[in-house]
């Protein structure tokens, strides 16, 4: 009888181990298998954040290329001001801007208090050559007869020419019809006044 009860108390004992073992088998694959899930999960996540500081960078890149294509626009100078011939004081130009780089030119120099020479001028600003440039220039000599009369004699109407600023700030100017008249950049003005739009 005793030897049947120690039998079955084995028995029991052995089931019960198998069970546990089981168990801890199962547990252990579990938690082999959620390991995994967590570092499959974790290595998604740093590919994830590493796409994310990529595409970061390269938009930063981008940003900054783009800021500097922006610093390397031109920016056309403002030409618009009344400006004088500082040695005689004879001579005024008129510059006003009309928009998207266009400017009318108004010149008069007085030679004597009778006569004057006049430049009616329809000019462009160009980035390439930095230049105020013009081709349609009308120039004549203006005469007064008396205060309030006069005559004018229009020597061209096809004048070609040229503005610019010097570094000092003063403007430069060529003509290129220097048969007629005298302007051949040697001479500059300062600015007097700035016309306000």
């Amino acid at each position: 009888m005793k030897k049947i009860l120690v039998a079955a108390l084995i028995g029991s004992m052995v089931l019960s181990l198998t069970a546990c073992g089981g168990e801890t088998k199962e547990s252990t694959e579990n938690a082999i298998t959620g390991e995994s899930i967590s570092s499959e999960a974790a290595s998604t996540d740093a590919s994830s954040a590493e796409n994310t500081e990529s595409s970061e960078d390269a938009a930063s890149v981008e940003d900054s290329s783009s800021s500097e294509d922006a610093g390397e626009e031109v920016i056309a100078p403002d030409f618009s001001g009344t400006y004088t011939e500082p040695l005689s004081g004879r001579c005024t130009i008129d510059i006003t801007s009309t928009g998207n780089n266009n400017y009318t030119v108004n010149v008069h120099w007085s030679s004597s208090a009778f006569e004057s020479s006049n430049w009616e001028i329809n000019a462009t600003y160009y980035d390439s050559t930095t230049l105020l440039e013009y081709t349609d220039a009308k120039y004549y000599i203006r005469t007064y007869t008396s205060e309030d009369e006069y005559t004018d004699d229009v020597k061209y109407t096809n004048g070609a020419g040229e503005f610019w600023f010097e570094e000092d700030g003063s403007l430069g100017w060529r003509s290129a019809n220097s048969d007629v008249d005298y302007i051949t950049g040697e001479t500059t003005f300062e600015r007097i006044d700035n016309i306000t739009e």
